[in-house]
């Protein structure tokens, strides 16, 4: 009888470890759950925010192809076009070595800049507070003029005809539609044509991009100069447009007061201020085309 008592004991008392291993089983589970990291997800969609990088990078292998372009009128009193009077375009290619790092090429058409450039993703980030509350993103650009254009250079040899953009991007997800970046930019031209231009230049971009529909946003951009070009007027680059998504295709539509597309170029030599006359107005319609090799 004794026996049988004791082996109730032990079971009962066996059962109730079992039950309380369990509860502390699930207790681990559930803050092991709630200290990993869940990161925020789609800050700006694409990789651009309208004129100029965003803190975006894709996923391991991702390929992008893209065109973006420019359309303007030329002030005078009688044009020769049915619709713009120039345009400028580029052509460019991005791949994506890992989650963090992106390494891209372009060329653009009339100017004769080449650029090339690489992302990678410092931080993302993260929802539940135990990570960083910003995602950032640090951007090296670099230019090549083959040929004469804004005459800000001296063209004496290769490297007098390049010029080096890196940045800084920080950016946050404020809510589920609203998204704010800055991007601290340091530019440093190679040669400049006249002794009273910097060939250091500082400015500081301001993006941002509201969600409307879960494929429509409305995109923003302002850049500005601390120390601009002294031997010509210049405005800061400003950007008005939307984004559209359709499937693996990013368009790209926007107003500013520009036709560059390389960083150096558009913060630091944008000649039109942003309004509705000839000359100051550009019409910009970019595309991309994603593809997950």
């Amino acid at each position: 009888m004794r026996n049988k008592f004791g082996i109730v004991v032990f079971m009962w008392m066996s059962l109730v470890q079992l039950s309380q291993a369990q509860d502390l089983g699930d207790l681990l589970e559930k803050e092991d759950m709630t200290t990993q990291s869940a990161y925020v997800m789609s800050t700006f969609k694409a990789t651009r925010i309208s004129i100029g990088h965003s803190v975006e990078t894709r996923k391991k292998g991702a390929l992008e192809i893209s065109f973006m372009s420019r359309y303007w009128d030329i002030p005078q009193e009688r044009s020769n076009s049915f619709i713009a009077d120039r345009m400028s375009a580029r052509f460019g290619v991005d791949y994506a070595f890992t989650d963090r790092f992106t390494v891209g090429i372009g060329g653009a058409a009339p100017s004769g800049i080449f650029d090339a450039f690489f992302k990678y993703r410092l931080f993302q980030q993260e929802t539940n507070g135990n990570g960083s509350p910003f995602g950032v993103t640090f951007v090296q650009i670099g230019t090549y003029r083959s040929r004469q254009f804004t005459g800000v250079e001296v063209r004496n040899d290769f490297f007098d005809k390049t010029a080096f953009t890196t940045q800084l991007l920080v950016a946050r997800k404020l809510t589920a539609n609203l998204s704010l970046q800055v991007a601290p930019t340091f530019i440093h031209r190679s040669s400049t044509s006249d002794p009273i231009d910097d060939a250091n230049h500082f400015a500081i971009g301001f993006g941002g991009r509201y969600k409307v529909t879960n494929h429509v946003s409305v995109v923003s951009e302002y850049y500005y100069l601390a120390n601009e070009l002294e031997s010509r007027d210049t405005f800061g680059a400003f950007s008005l447009g939307a984004n559209w998504e359709v499937g693996s295709v990013m368009l790209q539509f926007k107003m500013t007061n520009n036709p560059f597309f390389t960083e150096d170029s558009f913060i630091t030599q944008t000649r039109s201020n942003f309004n509705f006359r000839d000359g100051n107005f550009f019409f910009g319609f970019q595309g991309t085309y994603y593809i997950q090799l």
